[in-house]
């Protein structure tokens, strides 16, 4: 049985040695599919300190400005100012946002 992987002229030896090159040549001419990161700054911020908080909470709530421009300009998702809001509102004694 061995006699069949004794390299160079074993039959299977020769038969894994053509799979090997038909792979090299299908790889080639197919690149891999690189898999894109998702649009945003490379190193994203993931909050906003509690200190700039309540500026936050005037320019939503008092001056009207929409979540996604106020986060826009902390670079943080709308997410986060949605959650901020719901924090402060719950520790003022607000259930409702």
């Amino acid at each position: 049985m061995f006699y069949l992987f004794l390299a160079p002229s074993g039959k299977l030896y020769l038969k894994v040695q053509s799979f090997l090159a038909e792979d090299k040549l299908f790889q080639r001419s197919n690149p891999p599919l690189l898999k894109h990161r998702r649009p945003g700054p490379k190193y994203p911020k993931y909050g906003i300190p509690a200190e700039l908080w309540p500026t936050v909470v005037h320019r939503v709530l008092e001056q009207k400005e929409p979540l996604r421009i106020v986060a826009a300009a902390y670079g943080v998702s709308y997410e986060t100012i949605r959650r901020i809001l719901l924090h402060t509102h719950q520790q003022s004694g607000q259930q409702d946002v």
